[in-house]
């Protein structure tokens, strides 16, 4: 019977205090290392796995498939965290959804109504901010970068 090789990775991580890599780092700690480990794994793969695919030179055909596929896993996380957490389904309320998204949906359905409005090229060139509903986080931020690791 053959064994397979193992890669290996890595990686010690130091977030500061107060930072949301902190509070994940802290909540991971708390299990077992087999379940953390395939917690960590789970995620990467859903993250990277296109990215590491593209690197390779996989064929475009591949490449959309994985895309897919890892979307999917996305989704069915998704899906089972607000399960467990007994969040509801979110409902995109206009207050909740990006300028650019409404201004095209009421464009696109004034003109299908015979009614012209502003162009959509009018939105697309003006910046619009959508605050994070993760507290002390911006669009143009990255969760990370107070990290420092």
């Amino acid at each position: 019977m053959t064994q397979k090789k193992r890669v290996s990775l890595s990686i010690r991580l130091q977030p500061y205090k107060g930072t949301l890599l902190a509070e994940v780092v802290e909540w991971l700690n708390d299990h077992e290392n087999d379940e953390k480990n395939n917690l960590i794994a789970d995620a990467v793969i859903m993250a990277y796995l296109p990215y590491a695919r593209a690197s390779k030179e996989a064929k475009p055909r591949e490449l959309e498939r994985c895309c897919w596929e890892t979307q999917n896993m996305l989704d069915k996380h998704g899906f089972n965290l607000r399960q467990s957490l007994r969040i509801s389904q979110p409902q995109w309320h206009p207050n909740v959804m990006s300028p650019v998204v409404l201004a095209r949906n009421s464009t696109n359905q004034d003109s299908a109504n015979g009614f012209s409005g502003e162009s959509t090229e009018d939105f697309e060139n003006e910046e619009f901010s959508t605050p994070s509903l993760i507290e002390g986080e911006h669009d143009d931020d990255n969760l990370f970068d107070d990290d420092g690791f």
